[in-house]
C-alpha cells in the first residue's frame, strides 16, 4: 500500500485543513503569529469531515499536539477500508469505510418517481381465470422495489383501442425485498379494460414501463388492534399487500380479517395462497370468500353468497373504533359506493378518501376508521 505524507506548510489543495491540524512548532517563523491566533479556533473544532477519493472519513477531534495527515491513496483506500490518522503522540486513528463487498451486498432501488423504467417480462402465466401472473425483471439483478406498505407503482400499457397508451396503477404480490425482480397479479376483464388486458397477454421479453413507488397509507406493526379487509376481485392485492406485510413481522399482533369478493367460485384466485397464510397466522389472519352467485350444480360451496351486508360487516369485520380499528376497501367502482361511498378525483390532483358513505357509514364507521385504495 503506498501513502502521501501531506505537510501542513506545502502547496497541496487541502493545505489550509492541515495547517488548521498541524502544531505551530512545526511551522516557519513566520507562520507562527498567524498559528497563534488561530488557537482558539483549532479548540472550537470538535470534528471535520473531508471528502477524499469519493469517500467521506471522519477525522478525531482536534488535538493540540502536533500531527501529520497520512492519508492512503485510492488503492490503500480500497484495500484496507479505512483511513489512518497518526496523533502526536505516536497513536493510530482509523475511519472505517464501507468495503467493496459491503457496498456489492447493499441492494439499489429498482424505479423511480419521476420517470418510467422499463422492465422486461420475463414470465406471464395463469393464476385463475382471466387473470395472470407477471414477472417484470429489474435492469439489475441485486436491485429491490423497495416499496413502503401499502403502496403501488403506476403500469403503462396499450389503449383497448390502439389510440396510445396510458398508465394505471397496480400493487406488486412479490414482497418488498425480493431481489431482482417485482410479480404482478392482473385481471383481464374482456371488453373493459386497457392496461389489465394489455398485460395479461403480453410476450415474454416485451418491456414493461413501470413507475413508483408511491406509498397509499403507511402501514406498521401494531398501529392498529385489528384490520378489516374488504376486496372485490383484483383489488386482492393491496390488500394482500397489507396481511403479508404484518404477518411477516415478528413483534406484530394485529388481528386481520379478509372479506375477498368474486363473481362465482370458479372467479376466486389465489385461495391457496390465501389459505396458506391463514394456516401459518396462528389465528391471525382469517378470511371470508364470498361470491355474487352459486351455480346450481355447485352444491359444494360453504362461503358467503351476495353482495357484502350490513350483518356481514358486523358479524366478521372489526367495530367501528377509528382509534384501535380500520376498515380498508378495494374493488371496483359499484362496490365503494355500496359499501364505504366514492373516492373523489379532482382533476389534475392525487385522489382524495371523500366522504364515508353506504354500508359503513350506516353502521357509524368515520373517516378515521376507514381507508379506501
Amino acid at each position: 500500500a503506498s501513502f502521501y505524507l501531506f505537510h501542513p506548510t506545502t502547496c497541496h489543495p487541502l493545505a489550509s485543513l492541515f495547517k488548521t491540524l498541524s502544531n505551530p512548532n512545526h511551522c516557519t517563523e513566520n507562520n507562527k503569529k498567524k498559528n497563534l491566533n488561530n488557537k482558539r479556533k483549532r479548540k472550537r473544532e470538535k470534528r471535520i469531515i473531508i471528502t477524499m477519493f469519493g469517500s467521506f472519513s471522519r477525522i478525531a477531534p482536534v488535538a493540540s499536539s502536533n500531527r501529520l495527515l497520512v492519508a492512503a491513496s485510492v488503492s490503500s483506500v480500497a484495500a484496507a477500508g479505512c483511513v489512518y490518522f497518526f496523533g502526536g503522540n505516536g497513536s493510530i486513528l482509523s475511519s472505517p469505510l464501507m468495503t467493496s463487498s459491503e457496498a456489492a451486498a447493499t441492494p439499489g432501488i429498482a424505479l423511480s418517481k419521476s420517470e418510467f423504467t422499463s422492465l422486461k417480462v420475463s414470465s406471464n402465466v395463469s393464476v385463475g381465470l382471466n387473470v395472470r401472473k407477471i414477472t417484470l425483471d429489474f435492469p439489475n439483478a441485486t436491485d429491490v422495489l423497495g416499496m413502503k406498505t401499502a403502496g403501488m407503482l403506476m403500469v403503462k400499457g396499450d389503449k383497448r383501442d390502439g389510440s396510445g397508451q396510458i398508465a394505471r396503477p397496480y400493487t406488486p404480490v412479490s414482497r418488498n425485498d425480493t431481489v431482482g425482480k417485482l410479480e404482478l397479479v392482473v385481471k383481464d376483464y374482456p371488453g373493459v379494460g386497457n392496461v389489465s388486458t394489455y398485460l395479461c397477454a403480453v410476450p415474454v421479453g416485451t418491456e414493461v414501463d413501470v413507475k413508483g413507488c408511491y406509498t397509499k397509507i403507511a402501514v406498521e406493526p401494531n398501529k392498529w388492534k385489528k384490520i378489516g379487509l374488504i376486496a372485490g376481485g383484483s383489488g386482492l392485492t393491496p390488500c394482500l399487500q397489507v396481511a403479508e406485510e404484518l404477518l411477516d413481522h415478528p413483534d406484530d399482533r394485529t388481528e386481520i380479517t379478509l372479506i375477498f369478493c368474486n363473481r362465482n367460485p370458479a372467479s376466486i384466485f389465489l385461495s391457496d395462497h390465501i389459505d396458506a397464510l391463514v394456516a401459518r397466522s396462528k389465528g391471525r389472519f382469517k378470511v371470508h370468500y364470498c361470491v355474487d352467485e352459486v351455480p346450481a350444480f355447485s352444491s359444494m360451496w360453504d362461503g358467503l353468497t351476495g353482495y357484502v351486508t350490513a350483518d356481514m360487516v358486523q358479524k366478521y369485520l372489526p367495530a367501528p373504533d377509528g382509534s384501535s380499528n380500520i376498515i380498508m376497501v378495494c374493488g371496483p367502482p359499484p362496490m365503494y359506493k355500496a359499501l364505504c361511498g366514492p373516492k373523489e378525483f379532482p382533476e389534475g390532483k392525487p385522489p382524495l378518501q371523500g366522504e364515508v358513505g353506504g354500508v359503513l357509514k350506516d353502521l357509524g364507521y368515520t373517516k378515521d376508521a376507514v381507508f379506501k385504495f
